[in-house]
């Protein structure tokens, strides 16, 4: 099947220093519009966040990509004619399915961060209240990116023997606690059967902990990562028959493109 959608994630995956995007890397971007295929950010960052890179790296309404965002994890905002709009339908269900589930979050997030911080534990809370309820999830913020990773798995195991209806994932150095229909692999699985691609015409591109849903295959996307992963990324990429790039960053974004798209069209050789 040919790729009719590509998703993917910004730090770490495309975005070089000061939030950039190289020319060279919008060229192949602009070859994959072009070819009439769907592109989309796959982040957990928010929007304003988003937008801020878009108009930095001069992508958008302008540009005529990405046609969508993926924002928080969890919504998505489709490109018309005036800018991104929301897809209602989406959003608002996991909106809803979040209000409901919220407080029992909050006291999770408390009580797990009071116990952390009794034993001496570096840790603070990131995103609670207002903030929450807005992007659909609570998180704490560990001192390093290794102490989240070795937590992130001792939580995941505490949710699933309390059977909470929540799961974790970790971005960067932060521990995040999110519903069941947030994550950005379900996202883009709304995102596609919204614009009626299958799942084995998706392709994801990620690096970091919280891209795993996306690209371990539990969705059906072909996935692909940057050699600068995680190297945990780049086995779970490998396990799923997905491409693991030689090159790091927006260099491997290219290599990526040309192997995966470009070549099953018969555009290189």
């Amino acid at each position: 099947m040919k790729i009719k959608l590509l998703a993917f994630d910004f730090d770490g995956t495309i975005l070089e220093e000061g939030m950039l995007i190289p020319e060279t890397t919008k060229e192949r971007l602009d070859i994959v519009r072009d070819l009439g295929i769907k592109i989309s950010t796959a982040s957990g960052r928010k929007l304003e966040d988003q937008f801020k890179i878009l108009e930095l790296n001069g992508l958008g309404k302008s540009k005529g990509y990405p046609h969508s965002l993926v924002v928080d994890e969890s919504r998505i905002y489709l490109l018309d004619g005036k800018g991104y709009i929301p897809l209602e339908s989406w959003n608002n269900r996991v909106s809803e399915e979040w209000k409901k589930l919220y407080p029992l979050a909050e006291e999770i997030l408390l009580k797990e961060v009071e116990e952390l911080k009794a034993n001496g534990e570096e840790v603070s809370i990131h995103i609670i209240g207002e903030v929450a309820l807005v992007r659909n999830m609570v998180a704490m913020r560990f001192s390093s990116i290794e102490r989240a990773k070795e937590y992130e798995k001792i939580l995941s195991k505490k949710l699933k023997a309390i059977n909470s209806p929540f799961w974790c994932n970790r971005n960067f150095s932060l521990v995040q606690i999110l519903p069941p229909s947030v994550g950005k692999g379900n996202t883009v699985l709304a995102l596609s059967r919204y614009l009626g691609i299958s799942p084995d015409e998706v392709l994801v591109i990620g690096d970091s902990g919280n891209d795993i849903d996306m690209l371990d295959g539990r969705y059906g996307f072909r996935s692909a990562t940057v050699s600068n992963a995680d190297p945990e990324i780049k086995e779970i990429v490998g396990k799923n028959g997905g491409y693991v790039a030689q090159n790091p960053i927006s260099s491997g974004i290219i290599e990526i493109i040309e192997e995966l798209i470009l070549k099953e069209r018969s555009i290189l050789r």
